[in-house]
């Protein structure tokens, strides 16, 4: 299955509570009528650990079954309301293609997206990896790394540069909650960014 991946910036002045309610119960159902999408899952922010480099208000996973399929989704009429609509919750915005990847289903409560931007420079992203697997209730552990980027049409600023997404899952939000600062202070060679997240499959 094919994969793209977006970043979502909340507006200045807004609060993630406002920005995570409207996407959800809002926009989501926007975007779930759009066609040929098999997959579509929000990842809600609910905390960010530091030092992070990275501005997010949540993270998109769409699945379709190739590149010609998610072309028409965004081509779609459909895709006039979805882009209309952004005003009234999104900041900034940028799409990451991932390519072949799958999309875990949504409705766990200790899972993490860690991005990262390594500028080609991948030495210790392996051992980054080791590192996260021994952690205490360690779970599951995706990698998706960025083939391109697709900026927002009409945005006055470029979309944050992200060359992998981890996705990490524990076995609960208090064995998330306690390796997210581990995780954050690991890497020392790349931009990093570790969030914990709540889920909600749309499609």
């Amino acid at each position: 299955m094919f994969k793209r991946m977006s970043i979502l910036e909340k507006r200045p002045g807004d609060e993630q509570a406002f920005f995570s309610r409207y996407w959800e119960e809002r926009h989501g159902p926007l975007v779930a009528r759009l066609p040929f999408i098999r997959a579509y899952v929000q990842n809600h922010v609910e905390q960010q650990y530091e030092p992070s480099s990275f501005r997010v208000g949540g993270i998109v996973e769409l699945q379709f079954d190739d590149a010609s399929a998610m072309d028409e989704a965004f081509s779609a009429e459909g895709s006039k309301a979805v882009i209309a609509d952004e005003a009234n919750f999104l900041g900034n915005a940028a799409g990451y293609i991932i390519g072949d990847s799958t999309v875990r289903m949504a409705g766990e409560l200790g899972k993490l997206v860690v991005l990262l931007s390594h500028d080609d420079r991948r030495a210790g992203t392996k051992e980054f990896e080791t590192a996260v697997r021994q952690l205490p209730g360690f779970v599951q552990f995706i990698r998706d790394d960025v083939a391109s980027t697709i900026t927002r049409p009409g945005s006055a600023q470029p979309g944050q540069q992200v060359d992998s997404f981890f996705h990490i899952y524990f076995d609960g939000t208090a064995d998330a909650d306690r390796a997210g600062p581990k995780v954050a202070r690991m890497a020392d060679t790349f931009k990093l960014g570790v969030f914990r997240m709540r889920t909600t499959r749309i499609v």
